[in-house]
Formats: structure tokens, sequence, C-alpha cells
């Protein structure tokens, strides 16, 4: 996953800043708190994930970021009914709002 790997890239940009001892003690509490923010979200992202797979919407990807959420399901299109269980899956697993969620289907072949 792109984001994925870009968020790796981040993570070990910050780790670099924790570790260096060169660096003043706020930044690196400013690091240390983004990197428990990229772990956080790294952890609803995976749960949201796999409740979707629980039920049915295999392939998913979903995506946090300043509090939104983008979600790809593998699907042509999806029903209202649809959209709806998969907006509850990730409000409950993310805690972000409805309104701050995107979904995207996309059908894979």
């Amino acid at each position: 996953c792109i984001s994925s790997a870009a968020s790796d890239v981040y993570k070990r940009q910050l780790m670099t800043i924790i570790n260096n001892d060169k660096i003043a003690s706020k930044d690196k509490k400013s690091a240390i708190d983004q990197v428990a923010q990229l772990t956080k979200d790294a952890q609803m992202e995976s749960a949201a994930e796999l409740m979707l797979e629980a039920k049915g919407f295999t392939d998913s990807v979903v995506s946090i970021e300043k509090g939104s959420a983008d979600v790809i399901v593998n699907a042509g299109e999806l029903t209202q009914q649809q959209l709806a269980q998969i907006t509850d899956i990730v409000t409950r697993k993310t805690n972000i709002s409805a309104d701050h969620i995107v979904i995207t289907p996309v059908a894979v072949k």
C-alpha cells in the first residue's frame, strides 16, 4: 500500500529525530506524539479493514489522515444499505464521524 509505505518512511524520519541527542526535548516530544498518532491511526485502519472483510467487503483499504477516513471497497457499485453498513463499521472502529468518511467503490478484477 502506497499510504503505508509513505507512513513507514515518515515514521522512520520521526524516529531519527527522537534518537538524535542534538535535538531539543520539545522537538522530540512532538516527534513522539506524531509517532503515537501514526501508530493509533494504523491500528484503527487495520481494525476497520478486518471488520469490513468479516462483513464480506474483501480487499478493502482504509486510510486515516487528520481526522478523516478514505475507504476503498472492491465493488463495482454499492447500495445505500452497503454504504450505510460500511460507514457504520468505519465510524465504530475509528471514532470518525460519517461526514468525514469518503467511500469509493473500485471493481478489482
